[in-house]
């Protein structure tokens, strides 16, 4: 028999998850796919995976073919530090600029294009680029985002001359709401199908975290010497974020659907569908 799949996002925004799969035991009978979460998409949309985080605009794009994990999401109440335009003018003058995208995500772009057109009247041309600061990505654009590791990078090693804008602190001032980056999902036909195995991998992914995070001090150490960051600053970061699906998440994840439709973003506006467990 096949064990099921899940995916794991490699980012360090997922250590408690990390650490729960490998220490505490909830990684056991399971196939693990840790990549991007642009891989990860791909893959649970055409069935490769059971079981992923998505960004969650890949949920309203894919809804007929996905369900919601209950009880779990990447989401921030305000400033996360691992979204971050920096720009080489103030946010205020990007206008019609040139911004550079990560390709690593999906529900960024969409969060940086709601901001500066609500917030600040800007109709900037966005493209995609690999490149790092150091690479020279700001030599082809006014500004750039960055996401997860990356975006920690920059923003904890900032040159002077740059403007740094946390994008969670600026949807919770556009919004007044928290953000929800990232959802787990089910493939709709696995849910259908395999119903043991989807409360086994929701039982996983809760119980993990809950592992991962009971134990942050000995997770952020697993990392100390693999990262530029220090493991005070690993648990600062953590700290900042929270896992939970409440129903206030839900209410600040449909706000950026519909903004997100108001833009021509997303198809529709789809209905929060969640896989059925045992809670």
């Amino acid at each position: 028999m096949h064990e099921p799949s899940l995916g794991n996002i490699n980012f360090i925004n997922c250590l408690p998850l990390h650490y729960g799969l490998d220490h505490g035991g909830f990684g056991q009978h399971v196939h693990i796919q840790s990549a991007t979460p642009s891989e990860l998409n791909n893959s649970v949309i055409t069935g490769k995976l059971a079981v992923s985080p998505v960004s969650s605009i890949i949920y309203a794009q894919n809804s007929e073919n996905l369900v919601l994990m209950p009880d779990v999401s990447i989401s921030a109440n305000g400033a996360l530090e691992s979204i971050v335009l920096v720009s080489k003018v103030p946010i205020e003058e990007l206008g019609q600029a040139r911004i550079a995208l990560t390709a690593k995500s999906a529900t960024s772009h969409g969060l940086l294009k709601i901001i500066l057109h609500h917030g600040y009247q800007a109709a900037p041309e966005y493209f995609i680029s690999p490149l790092s600061l150091t690479e020279g990505v700001l030599d082809q654009a006014q500004a750039v985002l960055f996401i997860g590791d990356d975006a920690l990078t920059a923003y904890h090693n900032r040159v002077p001359s740059y403007y740094y804008y946390d994008l969670g602190a600026e949807w919770r001032k556009l919004t007044g709401l928290a953000m929800v980056y990232a959802v787990w999902v089910v493939n709709r036909n696995f849910s259908i199908l395999q119903a043991k195995a989807v409360q086994m991998l929701y039982e996983k992914v809760t119980g993990g975290f809950a592992y991962g995070l009971a134990h942050i001090k000995d997770a952020a150490d697993t990392l100390c010497g693999k990262f530029p960051l220090t493991a005070a600053q690993l648990i600062h970061y953590i700290g900042l974020l929270n896992y939970q699906f409440t129903p206030a998440h839900e209410e600040a994840l449909l706000t950026y659907y519909k903004m997100a439709y108001g833009l021509g973003l997303i198809p529709i506006v789809p209905k929060l569908e969640f896989a059925k467990v045992i809670r």
